[in-house]
């Protein structure tokens, strides 16, 4: 068996580059956990099943039994900054064991087909000390993945935007998690509901990601084009070693203003918006206030502001929108109910017929703007529910 282990580190992201060779058998064991996860992520489309992917994936199987080398798999890895600094001492057997102490650290970034096709040619051929080239990134941070993910990769068959970051959005659930324990993040296949403030859907969270690394309300992944235009605004966005951080933090914040606007509870309210939870129960509210601030700390799409300028405007966002959630938290009920002025609210939401979610979405998109606008220094909401 080789020894031999590549490793370059890309000093652009802190992130490390290695390639390895590993027996079929070995790969399969690593990743058994992860693929049988569909690719070890929340919700991420497994195999892809169309007819032509079928076929491709038929060549793939024969052409393996009968010893065809396969290109490389490229593996995500999160780790931390301790055991990154140390990555370069190690040898094949110490890194190894680092990347299988943890699989739940694993993602597959490209290389789901031919994972499957290695399962599928095992099964009836022995093919398990056959080679297998594999090139690692390994990270401290999402981060650094994402980046070099939509900037490098190479994947034979494109995804769009937001199929390649669900691929590492699992660790992103897991560092906010981290960081804001009480907020509950219901996962895809859990047919759990929203009925707390501080409870949102998990891939939700990832429109929520999208929608702020993008700065736009609606992401149309679907168009080519448009979806070139959205992958280099994220890359902009993601540039800012902080942008996940700061991504967090904002969610910490609307989790914070849900959490103050609770206390409001009145069944007799007619419309949509009854009681105060109601308020981020909405997505397309929830994409508004994430958006908006999205645009003020970051800029718009093609006009960036610079790394220290973000971190200004996040910080003085930040000192603002405490201020109104401790003040909502002393409020009398009477004074809550003054304050969101749900009446206004439903009366200017109903108008388009049907509610179309893009309308939703544009509407609180504007509403927060006049918030951010005004410091967060308004008595009531009502001029931002007017402001569309």
């Amino acid at each position: 068996m080789t020894t031999n282990i590549d490793i370059i580190k890309d000093e652009r992201v802190n992130c490390y580059s290695v390639m390895i060779q590993l027996r079929v058998a070995e790969y399969l064991e690593m990743v058994e956990k992860v693929f049988n996860d569909r690719g070890g992520l929340e919700g991420q489309r497994d195999t892809v099943k169309t007819t032509t992917a079928i076929r491709i994936r038929k060549r793939m199987v024969e052409d393996l039994k009968k010893g065809a080398i396969l290109p490389p798999i490229v593996v995500g890895v999160i780790t931390s900054e301790d055991k990154l600094s140390t990555l370069k001492q190690l040898d094949r057997d110490d890194f190894l064991n680092l990347i299988t102490n943890h699989p739940e650290n694993i993602s597959i970034i490209d290389g789901m087909q031919r994972t499957t096709a290695l399962y599928e040619a095992q099964k009836t051929t022995d093919i398990r000390a056959n080679k297998v080239r594999i090139e690692y990134w390994i990270a401290s941070q999402v981060n650094s993945l994402i980046y070099r993910m939509l900037v490098l990769n190479t994947g034979q068959i494109p995804w769009n935007l937001r199929r390649q970051i669900e691929t590492v959005f699992k660790e992103n659930l897991k560092e906010l998690k981290e960081k804001f324990p009480d907020i509950d993040i219901i996962k895809i296949d859990d047919s759990k509901k929203r009925k707390n403030p501080r409870q949102y859907q998990a891939d939700r969270m990832i429109e929520l990601f999208l929608v702020f690394g993008s700065r736009k309300e609606k992401v149309d992944l679907q168009e080519r084009l448009a979806d070139e235009f959205t992958r280099q605004d994220f890359i902009e966005s993601v540039a800012n070693p902080n942008f996940t951080n700061i991504f967090y933090e904002v969610i910490g914040c609307l989790a914070d203003f849900d959490s103050a606007l609770s206390a409001y509870k009145n069944t007799n309210e007619e419309g949509y918006f009854k009681e105060g939870k109601d308020l981020f129960r909405s997505h397309p509210a929830c994409i508004g206030f994430v958006t908006s601030i999205a645009l003020y700390v970051q800029g718009r799409p093609g006009n960036d502001y610079s790394l220290e300028t973000q971190n200004e405007r996040w910080s003085e966002i930040k000192n603002h929108a405490n201020k109104l959630f401790e003040k909502v938290k002393e409020m009398k009920h009477s004074e809550i109910s003054d304050f969101l002025d749900f009446p206004t609210l439903n009366e200017l939401i109903s108008q388009k017929k049907g509610r179309t979610t893009n309308f939703e979405r544009a509407f609180f998109l504007e509403a927060f703007k006049v918030l951010i606008d005004e410091d967060f220094e308004v008595q009531v909401m009502t001029p931002c529910w007017r402001a569309y």
